[in-house]
């Protein structure tokens, strides 16, 4: 019971970080973990009107919040004792929630995750620091820049761009940034943001005419932190936008902090003025980590989770456990859950049977994503590009729709990052598979079509 609660308490404080203190209060506010094992999360709520809101809105962050807590996914239910009171749940003592009339509900339920909150009402989570980042030949040289940056902002490295594959911890020194420098200068005004989400915010400010309010909360920032920034390459608009962003902050001597999943040079589609502008600065790569910084890894991750891991197993993950730091940390956490789950000590069988479908999932991921997209966009005429860009035309949006459902069907990533494939949130990808679901029952051929797609990517 007492794990039960503490997953639950890390899964919604995560939860907590993508929406307002009303709307989370609202609907998390009284859900339980009721049972966890190996491929089902089970949470229970008391109100059926609850239950069928969280089941339909809001199970995909939920799904991802607890995979980053316990290391992988599982599959995720809501149920309501609001006619079963009988159910037996763990009991689970929480904050009180704020109150919310009836008439709010229904404005409520739209609700989405504030648009332009500053760093003031984002949770920037505080283990994410400069002495729990592991430091190894492969990331010092980002790290000793990124401390650089976060004690003298604007004086030493101005933009500084720090590029690597996903999960080699830009984001942890993002944070780690963030973090010193609120502790150290409170009063240093802090912006960070998916370059996603600076899209989508000047969509949504273009469509209701508010593009002044949007340009004054970005240019009077102290320090602006854009976690993959390779989002806006190819979208005119925001490059523009961001453009007359970039040079009013770095002539006002303001601190501009960048990451992408490469260096600008190789960032296709991206504008050459942009580009010269992210390498005025200083550029630092991460790494894909060394065995030693594998191993010391794991040990910290283990220390962190209260567990012992033999020597024999800390050999074994360390030599198979290679390109990933988030990875690692996933797998320590699965085998952490495992462990908890079954009662059973961790052992090399208990570590290699956990991190099995790790190993395997990791290895094809990449060469399914690519084959899908290659299929697609052979099959409907369609060229990558277009799959991945917002344009709406009817061939376009059925290519991204079924690279969604088959990206979803085919592969183990969480629904946000497959919604970072194509710039979007996990709410894209929900819809996109309930549509492809949809024509598969309502379509005459349309299953067939399916079924024949993943025939083929499969052989």
């Amino acid at each position: 019971m007492q794990e039960l609660e503490s997953v639950c308490a890390a899964t919604l404080e995560r939860v907590r970080t993508h929406y307002s203190p009303t709307v989370f209060d609202l609907w998390f506010g009284d859900l339980v973990l009721l049972s966890l094992d190996e491929g089902r999360a089970v949470f229970k709520i008391n109100s059926d009107f609850k239950q069928s809101i969280i089941q339909n809105k809001y199970t995909g962050v939920l799904s991802d919040a607890l995979r980053e807590v316990i290391g992988f996914e599982v599959e995720v239910d809501i149920i309501s004792t609001e006619k079963n009171e009988g159910i037996s749940v763990p009991t689970f003592t929480r904050e009180p929630q704020s109150l919310v009339s009836k008439e709010k509900r229904t404005e409520l339920l739209e609700e989405e995750p504030n648009i332009g909150a500053d760093i003031e009402s984002k949770k920037i989570f505080s283990q994410y620091t400069f002495d729990n980042f592991v430091v190894g030949d492969s990331n010092k040289f980002a790290h000793a820049a990124c401390i650089a940056v976060a004690r003298n902002p604007a004086t030493s490295y101005n933009p500084l761009f720090i590029y690597g594959q996903s999960g080699l911890g830009k984001t942890h020194l993002l944070y780690a940034i963030t973090n010193e420098i609120k502790n150290t200068m409170p009063d240093v005004h802090i912006i960070y943001k998916g370059g996603a989400d600076f899209t989508n915010e000047l969509i949504q400010a273009i469509q209701t005419g508010r593009t002044k309010q949007f340009r004054d909360y970005y240019r009077r920032a102290d320090v602006l932190l854009i976690d993959d920034i390779q989002f806006i390459a190819g979208k005119e608009s925001t490059q523009e936008e961001f453009f007359h962003t970039f040079n009013a902050l770095h002539d006002a001597d303001k601190q501009i902090i960048l990451t992408s999943d490469r260096p600008p040079r190789d960032i296709r589609t991206l504008e050459e003025r942009l580009r010269t502008r992210f390498e005025w600065g200083l550029i630092a790569d991460v790494q894909p980590p060394s065995i030693e910084l594998r191993t010391a890894i794991i040990l910290k991750k283990a220390e962190e989770l209260g567990i012992v891991i033999p020597e024999d197993a800390v050999t074994f993950l360390s030599q198979k456990l290679k390109n990933s730091i988030r990875t690692i940390e996933g797998a320590i956490k699965k085998i952490s859950a495992v462990s908890m789950l079954t009662s059973t000590p961790i052992t090399l069988e208990l570590c290699k049977e956990a991190i099995s479908p790790i190993l395997s999932s990791s290895k094809s991921e990449n060469d399914t994503i690519d084959k899908i997209f290659e299929l697609i966009s052979e099959r409907y005429g369609v060229s990558e590009e277009d799959i991945r860009s917002k344009k709406r035309n009817d061939n376009i949006a059925k290519a991204r729709h079924l690279c969604i459902y088959l990206i979803r069907h085919l592969t183990e990533l969480s629904l946000s990052d497959i919604g970072k494939l194509f710039s979007r949130d996990h709410a894209t990808v929900i819809a996109s598979t309930k549509y492809v679901k949809g024509q598969i029952e309502s379509v005459p051929g349309m299953e067939s079509e399916v079924n024949e797609l993943i025939s083929t990517l499969q052989m």
